[in-house]
């Protein structure tokens, strides 16, 4: 009898487990409502980190490479700038190699020491991206797209296209 109850709790502690994760995962999904890439241009997001979380330590970009099945020895820029786009605070660079081919999933990129930004700073993440090699944003659905833009800087940004805001994220130093 004491065993079959044990069997009996085990089993609904792994079924809950199953139905938690699932729900975490279509929840996830629910959030993304397509994915661009950009040729010639460079997917913005701006940031509206408080004044006690100015230090940015990197970002996560919701995305998928696509091109070759090896990723290109190149890396791709990111750039900081500030509220009203007129200056380049920092620029970093990264590897093509952390972005995967295929279904599109959260990607860490840290900066080698944390950037101080300021307020309602902008990142902009240029891929240098054409018909062989790039990499697809994913944007949400659950926003008014007010936060994302499409430019470089020294060019005039663009609206996206659509109503949501590019996958981008702050990773922010504790």
């Amino acid at each position: 009898m004491r065993r079959t109850r044990n069997l009996m709790l085990s089993l609904l502690v792994w079924t809950g487990m199953g139905l938690l994760l699932s729900s975490t995962t279509a929840q996830a999904k629910a959030k993304v409502a397509g994915k661009k890439s950009l040729g010639g241009s460079g997917e913005m997001i701006q940031l509206n980190l408080p004044a006690e979380q100015r230090e940015l330590s990197g970002i996560r970009i919701h995305g998928s490479r696509y091109g070759t099945a090896k990723p290109p020895q190149e890396q791709f820029l990111i750039y900081v700038l500030n509220q009203d786009l007129t200056e380049v605070v920092a620029t970093e660079m990264a590897p093509y190699a952390l972005f995967e081919r295929g279904a599109e999933q959260w990607v860490e990129i840290k900066f080698p020491r944390p950037i101080t930004v300021p307020a309602d700073a902008w990142v902009i993440v240029d891929f240098r991206a054409g018909r062989t090699k790039g990499v697809y944003v994913s944007y949400d659905d659950s926003t008014e797209g007010s936060r994302s833009r499409i430019g470089l800087p020294g060019i005039e940004p663009k609206p996206t296209g659509f109503s949501g805001n590019w996958m981008i994220e702050p990773l922010v130093s504790r």
